[in-house]
């Protein structure tokens, strides 16, 4: 009875002893199981991903073709057009009247009278009439100097009228001395002969002697009358030449007065201001009733401050040129004849903004007109040429004075192949357009050589023709070639 229970319990831990040991041999058959279980999934994936890798690959190959014709590059583009197109220089210039006069009293006193318009004094841009009486200084003083300049000069003609009657009278002095030495000198010849005869018959026993000593007594007295006589030629002849003088020292007295006058009437002349031709008042710095003196206008001040005390400035507002300092590189460029457009200053910015034409700038423009002339002279200062303009139209936009922007036409044509700035690229200072060729779809790097530079635009003289189009923009990702689209 005791055994039995042994042998069960024996059985019952064989029994115990093989189940642990079915357990971990069960364990142990899973445990050599997992690698393989992982190995075949890592296999499966290995090989899912190379099948997928080869169809894809084989699959990218196939649309290569198509991914190709789809990569287009976006570019805008303009068309090469054939328009007119000029080069210019551009400055800084002053609006100055051609034909200005700056009037000024050169006498001093009260101003006592200024030109009346409707009943007012005259006013900075009146128009005036050539010879009209401006202003005027008080002149009294100057007329009692013309009243007596004028009595001085009555007087003087008076004394050459006098010396004049007195030289005549001399001169018949002279020709009655000279009348009666010729008549004397007659008696001489006739006396002598006479007297030869006599001697001659004196000698043959004809007559007496007594009657050849009258003969000689004759002859004497005729020599002593021809004497006389050329006494009174030279007396008659010094009296004229005195006469002469005193008439040259009476023309003298005369021209001395005429010259007082003339000072006189030209100090009277400096007390007005008289209009030296059709125009109007620039500039009016007095009033009726001021004391004027020529100190007051100091010529050794600066030009603005005499504009500014000068007593009137008159003008013709009808022609007008600027004066206008340009680089001096810009020199052999300018010329004169060429076309130039002013440009007021509310318009300059525009001008300048680099986004206008060179037709823009001629519709921009106020006034126009050529180069006049172009200083051979460099300014040391600021390195520049100064250049004048004559303006031919639209004077009545411009005012003296007035600072302007002036655009100057150094080359000019009326036809020619153009193309805006941002059409052109630039390698190793080549420049390069790129031309769309719209049959095939891409475009043609090519090489093209420049003429006339523009606001805008630029010429080219060789390389495209008029209507092709030229990439403007995306041109930086493009070579010779490449396929590109369009875009508005």
């Amino acid at each position: 009875m005791t055994i039995e229970p042994q042998e069960n319990i024996t059985e019952v831990s064989e029994s115990s002893n093989s189940q642990d040991t079915a357990i971990v041999a069960n364990s142990n058959t899973k445990k050599s199981k997992f690698p393989l279980i992982l190995g075949a999934i890592a296999l499966l994936v290995g090989g899912t991903v190379i099948v997928r890798s080869l169809w894809g690959s084989q699959q990218t190959t196939e649309e290569v073709p198509e991914n190709i014709e789809q990569a287009r590059l976006t570019v805008k583009t303009v068309p090469v057009n054939l328009e007119p197109i000029q080069a210019w220089a551009y400055g800084d210039g002053t609006v100055s009247a051609i034909t200005k006069k700056h009037l000024t009293f050169q006498a001093e006193g009260t101003i006592d009278y200024i030109k009346k318009v409707n009943g007012r004094e005259l006013r900075e841009g009146d128009r005036i009439n050539k010879g009209e009486l401006l202003a005027r200084v008080d002149r009294r003083k100057y007329d009692a100097e013309i009243v007596v300049a004028t009595a001085g000069k009555t007087e003087a003609q008076n004394q050459v009228r006098s010396a004049i009657a007195d030289f005549r009278k001399a001169e018949e002095s002279l020709t009655q001395a000279q009348t009666d030495l010729q008549k004397a000198q007659t008696d001489l010849d006739f006396a002598q002969a006479d007297l030869t005869r006599y001697r001659a018959l004196a000698l043959a026993g004809a007559i007496e002697q007594r009657q050849v000593d009258v003969k000689e007594t004759e002859y004497k007295n005729a020599q002593a009358i021809v004497k006389a006589s050329e006494a009174g030629v030279r007396y008659a002849q010094a009296q004229v030449v005195a006469a002469q003088t005193e008439v040259e020292t009476a023309e003298a007295g005369v021209n001395s007065a005429n010259a007082k006058l003339n000072q006189s009437n030209f100090d009277s002349e400096d007390t007005e201001l008289i209009a030296p031709f059709d125009g109007i008042v620039s500039r009016l710095n007095i009033n009726e009733g001021e004391y004027w003196s020529p100190q007051i206008v100091n010529v050794t001040g600066d030009y603005q401050g005499i504009i500014e005390r000068l007593p009137i400035i008159v003008i013709d507002p009808n022609r007008f040129e600027v004066n206008v300092d340009l680089p001096a590189f810009s020199g052999g460029k300018i010329k004169p004849g060429q076309r130039a457009l002013i440009v007021l200053d509310n318009d300059r910015s525009l001008a300048n903004s680099g986004r206008i034409t060179g037709q823009d700038l001629i519709e921009l423009a106020s006034a126009k007109g050529t180069v006049f002339s172009v200083s051979p002279s460099v300014s040391p200062g600021e390195r520049s040429i100064r250049v004048t303009v004559r303006i031919r139209e639209g004077a009545a936009n411009l005012q003296d004075g007035e600072q302007v922007s002036v655009w100057i036409a150094t080359a000019e044509k009326n036809k020619a192949t153009v193309a805006p700035f941002n059409s052109f690229v630039f390698r190793d200072r080549q420049p390069y357009v790129f031309v769309v060729n719209e049959q095939e779809g891409i475009v043609e790097q090519r090489a093209i050589k420049q003429g006339i530079e523009g606001l805008a635009k630029r010429e080219i003289i060789e390389g495209v023709k008029p209507g092709e189009k030229l990439v403007t923009e995306g041109k930086n990702r493009l070579v010779n070639g490449a396929p590109v689209e369009i875009i508005p």
